[in-house]
């Protein structure tokens, strides 16, 4: 029984829709001839023709309705398709009925027995029209409990929301709010400075010029949540999104295309991120070379469950490799990411995704892996990052950074693998600090491997990574959502941005067109103040709260200002504009083993490690000589 209910529900439902049309297409019918007619009384003769015309008319157009499949049409989630498919029905049905009554009245006597004025079959198409299709709207109101626009009555609680943008995403939110989609929110203005726009009405919804106004339009319409609705790079709307910021209203936006990597459709709404506020636009990159080169191959991720390599991870899978190898010394990052994609992918991921936990100061470990998955393609992301505590553990960066990145290398070339891609950091330029040190040191072992074998050993540089384990973002964040202070180190400390996506992406692409010994730097655009950047993430998650700012004094190895390139590496275009390639000077083997022996040496007899690296890295600098000569060159600019 319980089987057979949603089938006579469907039914029961037809057959009240049947009888409702009937008597809609009588009812336009009177109508039509009282529309038609010029004195307030119907004409006698029109009902006699009425009553012998009815049936014809009603057979005719619920079968010509059936056949439409009107009656299939799913109401409450019907779109403007399915009202023109309703108009086009009731056109047929008006044309075959006027039809059948010419034919009646040439072989029935006497004459003009179902003949009506040509005018009430013309008025009756658009009677029926409007009163079936305005039947239809009122049935889809009551299913999904809409209400018209100029009728909503705001409840207690709800969210009242600002939308920036009257275009076609503007347009969709506002629809599916009205809809319930966005929980208790309710549009009550749309922003729009584009003249044919402004002053017309979205859904009963006011749209407005006044971008420039946002604050005072917040304040008049008492905005509780503002929605950013245009899809523009990053760039573009650093202005307008400071302005929303300044409301004190919660800020989101849409999601652009190039956001979303295939996870979600266009049009999404997000919360605003840090990338949204530096007013940088996320460079994009081509992967059509990428996944060429890819394709098919084996890829092996060292540190595959940090933040560079996770993204990596995600970046490749879509490029159809025929592996990829994770391999961590932290299981827990690699376990969860496995799990988000697992997800995403299914049982699919099982067969191409492989977990491996070690280390890269494990040579046997290391050898075990390459030796059984034979990568083609070597992506080195594991490395000891955090300035302040390797300042304190200099030895163990040296273990990771320099002797772990040898002996990957070597594996990798032990395999036979065809690209080797050392992931660096602008803190190797001119370093001031142990793991700058130790990642120029990496930087010169890859360079002399690559003289050494067949394998292709390149690196890629870039700064500071928004949002990756350990960052100063994190670190900003928490403390303003605990209500400050938010802790600086000096107020001129200035940094290069960059976003996850476009690290790994950079990565891949140095990976695919390598050819051995290049160091590869991206275009990041201007730095960004430290400062700068703390006062606006108190914009985005201060929810309007004055948040302190407690400078601390620089920290141990740390310097105000980070550099992409040393003296006399030069730089050359490659076929991407945003990327540029450095020739870094080429160390041979002997002398690296040379320096491996000395700072072996000095681990062993437990020797001053910080001394040892100033002998081998002749740029490495204590941070207070390079800090003073930044500040007098600032002093002097500003003079």
């Amino acid at each position: 029984m319980a089987a057979s209910k949603p089938g006579a529900n469907r039914v029961l439902r037809t057959a009240l829709m049947l009888a409702l049309d009937a008597l809609l297409l009588n009812a336009a019918m009177i109508l039509a001839q009282v529309t038609r007619h010029t004195t307030a009384l119907i004409p006698q003769e029109f009902f006699s023709v009425y009553l012998r015309l009815a049936p014809i008319m009603t057979v005719l157009s619920l079968a010509v309705f059936g056949a439409f499949g009107i009656y299939r049409i799913m109401w409450q989630y019907a779109g403007a398709e399915d009202l023109i498919r309703l108009t086009i029905a009731t056109l047929t049905a008006a044309i075959l009925t006027y039809a059948a009554s010419l034919i009646a009245n040439r072989f029935v006597q006497p004459e003009n027995l179902f003949r009506l004025h040509r005018m009430v079959y013309l008025l009756h198409w658009l009677m029926s029209t409007v009163l079936i299709g305005l039947s239809r709207i009122l049935y889809r109101m009551a299913v999904r409990k809409e209400r018209f626009p100029l009728l909503r009555k705001e409840k207690d609680g709800v969210r009242r929301v600002m939308i920036i943008g009257a275009g076609w995403a503007g347009a969709n939110i506002v629809h599916e709010m009205q809809r319930g989609n966005y929980g208790k929110s309710v549009p009550v203005v749309v922003i729009d400075d584009d003249q044919s726009r402004a002053g017309s009405w979205l859904s009963g919804v006011p749209v407005v010029k006044g971008s420039n106004n946002i604050l005072r339009l917040a304040s008049d319409h008492r905005v509780d949540e503002i929605i950013i609705a245009i899809s523009t790079p990053k760039g573009d709307l650093k202005t307008l999104v400071e302005k929303c910021l300044a409301t004190g209203c919660r800020v989101k936006r849409i999601s652009g295309m190039e956001e979303l990597n295939g996870r979600q459709g266009h049009g999404v709404v997000r919360d605003l991120n840090l990338s949204d506020l530096l007013g940088r636009p996320e460079e994009t990159l081509d992967m059509s070379q990428v996944a060429a080169f890819c394709q098919g191959k084996t890829v092996l991720i060292t540190g595959g469950g940090g933040s560079i390599g996770s993204e990596l991870c995600r970046r490749l899978l879509p490029l159809e490799p025929a592996r990829i190898v994770l391999y961590d010394v932290s299981e827990n990052y690699m376990y969860d990411l496995y799990s988000e994609l697992s997800l995403r992918y299914g049982d699919a991921i099982r067969e191409k995704l492989v977990l491996c936990v070690g280390s890269i100061r494990d040579e046997k470990r290391l050898e075990e892996v390459f030796s059984h998955y034979r990568p083609e393609i070597v992506l080195h992301a594991a490395a000891h990052k955090h300035v302040p505590l390797m300042e304190d553990c200099p030895a163990q960066a040296v273990k990771n950074n320099v002797f772990g990145t040898y002996l990957t290398g070597k594996a990798a070339i032990a395999c036979g693998a065809q690209r080797f891609v050392l992931i660096s950091t602008d803190k190797a330029v001119n370093p001031t600090n142990i793991m700058g040190t130790t990642k120029r040191l990496a930087e010169i072992i890859i360079e002399a491997l690559n003289q050494e074998s067949d394998t292709e050993f390149t690196a890629v540089r870039f700064g500071n990574v928004l949002g990756s384990h350990g960052s100063v973002v994190p670190k900003f964040e928490q403390q303003i959502r605990a209500g400050g202070p938010v802790t600086l180190t000096h107020p001129e400390i200035i940094r290069y941005f960059m976003t996850i996506p476009e690290a790994a992406s950079l990565v891949l692409q140095a990976a695919s067109i390598a050819k051995g010994g290049e160091l590869f730097v991206l275009d990041m655009g201007r730095p960004v103040k430290i400062r700068e950047l703390a006062q606006r993430m108190i914009q985005l998650y201060g929810g309007g709260k004055d948040v302190e700012i407690v400078y601390t004094g620089l920290r141990p190895g740390e310097k105000l200002y980070e550099e992409l390139l040393l003296a006399g590496e030069g730089i050359a275009k490659t076929e991407n504009e945003k990327i540029f390639v450095a020739k870094p000077d080429v160390f041979t083997i002997d002398e690296v083993h040379s320096m491996l022996k000395t700072l072996n040496d000095c681990i062993l007899r437990n020797g001053d490690m910080r001394a040892c690296l100033h002998s081998l890295v002749p740029t490495f600098r204590e941070p207070e000589e390079i800090n003073e000569t930044a500040a007098e060159s600032s002093n002097t600019v500003s003079a």
